[in-house]
């Protein structure tokens, strides 16, 4: 367990399960139908993919109170808060629990070509507070959601930034897991993006790429909290249980 979690070599864990995991989605792509893919990788949030990722989301909540991933008991505490509101978040999103909270079904647009025409698409980006035409307890709702994803995700990233580049350059495993992790979560929204952008350049996608998008958007996804597990695997033997590797792990220990 010592060499795979935090032995000189471990910080290739968070590299190969994204490899595996995209090969296996590419597998699975080319050896199913497109119709199968869509009813086991999205079928509108009910899929087996998308209920093991938030199950995994679920187990991350677990282990961070179960493991420790710090050796300070005060600051242990504070970061379990603030990691299981990032999984919370991360849950909310998947389950689209914070679309739920507002109906833009009576929302029309008021003014220019689209005037009387209704409000389609979510009312999670910017320009939902600069309508002038929606109400104000739904901006107000929008605006509470991103100042709490802004302020946990944001000030995380921020506050764990100078040590998570310092780690990549040494090759920190718990690092490499948080920037895969990162990496991965952008890749998802390029992934999420691409075929509105092509449909707003007139093309149309063949069944068989859309299915290929779905599976790789979910299946990445999937691989969200599989890094966050293995982060906090990580982190508990270099920090709080070293073992046999302790004086390899003795330079990450200072980062």
């Amino acid at each position: 367990m010592d060499n795979v979690l935090n032995g000189k070599k471990s910080w290739l864990a968070a590299p190969a399960l994204f490899l595996l995991g995209v090969v296996a989605i590419v597998a699975i792509w080319l050896t199913h139908s497109p119709e199968w893919v869509q009813a086991h990788f999205d079928a509108d949030g009910a899929s087996p993919v998308e209920s093991a990722t938030i199950g995994l989301f679920y187990m991350v909540i677990g282990l961070l109170w179960l493991v420790p991933a710090m050796r300070c008991p005060r600051a242990r505490r504070f970061w379990r808060w603030d990691f299981s509101l990032v999984s919370m978040l991360a849950i909310c999103r998947e389950l689209d629990w914070h679309k739920s909270w507002i109906d833009t079904s009576n929302v029309r647009y008021v003014a220019g070509k689209m005037a009387g025409k209704a409000f389609t698409g979510t009312a999670y980006k910017l320009k939902f507070l600069t309508r002038t035409d929606a109400p104000w307890a739904d901006k107000l709702i929008v605006a509470a959601f991103f100042a709490v994803f802004i302020g946990v995700l944001g000030g995380t990233i921020i506050y764990f930034l100078p040590r998570l580049w310092r780690g990549l350059w040494k090759l920190h495993p718990v690092s490499w897991s948080i920037g895969f992790l990162g990496g991965v979560g952008v890749l998802v929204n390029v992934v999420d993006r691409f075929p509105s952008v092509l449909r707003k350049m007139g093309v149309r996608l063949t069944d068989s790429v859309e299915a290929l998008q779905t599976a790789m958007e979910e299946g990445l996804e999937l691989l969200l909290p599989l890094l966050a597990i293995l982060a906090i695997l990580q982190a508990y033997f270099i920090y709080v249980a070293p073992g046999e590797s302790y004086d390899e792990t003795a330079a990450w220990r200072e980062i």
